[in-house]
């Protein structure tokens, strides 16, 4: 278990000893600026859980997630929250004050510059000093700093007019009306950078490159990245193709060949999206400054994806060792050979006389074997922001895939998809015939958005033109498609279903289904959490294994792929 994922548990923990169960599937923790779950705003959220029903809340939560200026309208609702929930829990947990006083003497004692009225480390570190008696001078400060201190005794209901209240008085947000729903719907969404604060564990909406928090920006390593922030179903297409095109590479399809892709793929539910096939080659011409950054931003990620598979050299080379030789052990089993009765091959002497005798002709024997055909494997990885928080770890798993299967002389390609303002990159790392591209795998990185349905497809697009007579698609997913590009609804241009929750699952499952009746099986190697999982069985049912651990590697794969090889 690496640091990370031991932090995400300890956070979990804390959330759930503060709400007194341990059937809740939080979407939200808080982690201090080294990544260290926070205990005392873990215990508050646990808390919140406890005081309040909140289903009530998830509506407006969501549509800050969706909205450019997302993280502060976050950061103002748990600010007033914890006053609330502080009030009703202190006398039945006396442990509450003294954690709550060293929480916020940490978080005045942190140097922290910038607006507060902006929100932010800056809102967060005034906001404590408030609490501990340090009064702003700033007049509106003040105001702002009061009114988050909500009433013990107000309903859900009444904390969310609150919120919408204060957000339109302090921060000019517009009142929930018809209109603000829909601006919710169609809304880019910014990506942030590094910091402590709230932090998604298993994002829906708001989909970060770095593992960072809500609402944190600056200069440097903490500035905000303004990537995939175009205005869904407004961006025009050419600006769209172009900045596509220069973070992630140039098309590997030519104009025509593309539109005809999209004529045949975009269809259905899928009919206002596009698609970028590549093979990461930069484009041939000066890359955009917005474009530069993200482009930056990923060739760090790449550094830290081999840095992290060097760190644990020793046990991945061991892994890589126990599959190739569970997956070398599966396809002898499909070669043996078995001796059939025929009319000809090597005479059988002791059934020679049922010849003459009774006109018998299989007198002979032949050897068959059970051989495998030609096998093919595709492996397609999740590159959306869901999977920010494990991105070295993801990369580390595809390449111990793809070594094992190249030294078991099996053509793999390796493909990462993701979602830019309805726009669904696949991006080819390893062609089949190209063994010494294995480690183009650590240039896995994932950021934006995943339409799971349309990426399946264009997968299988591309699948279909290799002559292989068996294809296995692996697939590395959380099973949690979301994507900001509307399911359709009649002509309009606008408007439609949210891809994400059952829709985005059923559609996705019936991807699936299509691929099986042509002749593909797609498999899953899950990595997403508990409360995914029915999502995952639903899509793939049986050809699905989750990895408990990274020791369990080789032996969940190998499970998984020689139960395939050998329905084959």
């Amino acid at each position: 278990m690496d640091r990370e994922e031991l932090q995400e548990r300890r956070a979990y923990n804390q959330i759930w000893n503060g709400a007194g169960r341990y059937d809740l599937q939080p979407r939200q923790a808080v982690f201090d600026g080294e990544g260290e779950a926070e205990l005392y705003w873990n215990t508050v959220m646990g808390l919140a859980y406890g005081c309040y029903d909140f289903s009530h809340f998830q509506p407006m939560l969501h549509r800050f997630e969706q909205q450019p200026e997302g993280a502060l309208y976050t950061d103002i609702f748990w600010l007033g929250l914890e006053h609330a929930v502080f009030a009703r829990s202190a006398e039945q947990r006396p442990a509450l004050e003294p954690l709550r006083l060293a929480y916020l003497r940490r978080l005045a004692a942190q140097p922290c510059g910038g607006d507060p009225r902006k929100g932010g480390a800056a809102l967060r570190a005034v906001w404590a000093e408030n609490i501990l008696g340090q009064t702003p001078e700033d007049l509106r400060l003040r105001e702002l700093l009061a009114a988050l201190a909500f009433s013990p005794a107000w309903t859900e209901q009444e904390i969310v007019n609150r919120t919408e209240e204060l957000l339109f008085r302090f921060f000019h947000r517009a009142r929930r009306s018809v209109t603000d729903r829909q601006w919710a719907a169609f809304a880019g969404r910014s990506i942030v950078g590094k910091g402590g604060g709230v932090r998604l564990l298993r994002p829906n909406a708001l989909r970060a490159l770095g593992r960072g928090g809500l609402g944190e920006s600056g200069g440097g390593e903490g500035k905000a990245l303004r990537l995939l922030n175009f205005l869904q179903g407004r961006t025009p297409e050419p600006i769209l193709r172009r900045y596509v095109e220069d973070c992630f590479g140039a098309s590997m399809l030519t104009p025509v060949r593309l539109a005809e892709a999209e004529r045949e793929l975009c269809t259905g539910v899928h009919r206002n999206c596009r698609l970028h096939f590549t093979r990461g080659d930069p484009p041939k011409r000066p890359i955009s400054g917005d474009a530069a950054w993200d482009a930056e931003s990923f060739r760090r990620q790449r550094e830290k994806n081999r840095a992290y598979y060097q760190a644990n050299l020793a046990r991945n080379r061991l892994t890589i060792a126990q599959l190739t030789q569970k997956l070398q052990n599966a396809l002898l089993l499909r070669q043996d050979e078995e001796e059939l009765s025929g009319r000809t091959g090597k005479l059988r002497s002791e059934a020679a006389w049922r010849a003459a005798a009774l006109g018998e002709q299989r007198i002979f024997t032949r050897r068959s074997d059970s051989r495998l055909g030609d096998l093919s494997v595709d492996i397609l990885l999740d590159g959306s922001a869901s999977q920010s928080r494990q991105q070295e770890k993801l990369a580390s798993q595809a390449y111990i895939l793809v070594e094992s299967l190249t030294r078991c002389a099996i053509p793999v390609r390796v493909m990462a998809f993701c979602s830019v303002s309805g726009c669904t990159v696949l991006r080819v790392l390893r062609e089949y015939d190209r063994p010494e591209e294995n480690e183009r795998v650590f240039d896995y990185v994932s950021v934006g958005w995943n339409r799971d349905g349309l990426a399946l497809r264009a997968a299988a697009w591309l699948m279909r033109r290799a002559q292989s007579q068996n294809r296995l698609l692996l697939i590395l997913s959380d099973a949690s498609p979301n994507d900001d590009q509307r399911i359709p609804i009649g002509a309009l241009p606008l408007g439609g279903y949210s891809y994400s929750g059952k829709r985005g699952v059923d559609d996705t499952a019936a991807e699936a289904g299509q691929l099986r009746r042509q002749g593909i099986r797609p498999v899953c190697i899950f990595t997403g959490s508990d409360g995914e999982l029915p999502a995952a069985r639903k899509i793939y049912g049986q050809a699905m294994e989750r990895i408990p651990s990274v020791g369990w590697f080789a032996d969940a794969v190998s499970r998984l792929l020689c139960r395939q090889i050998r329905q084959m």
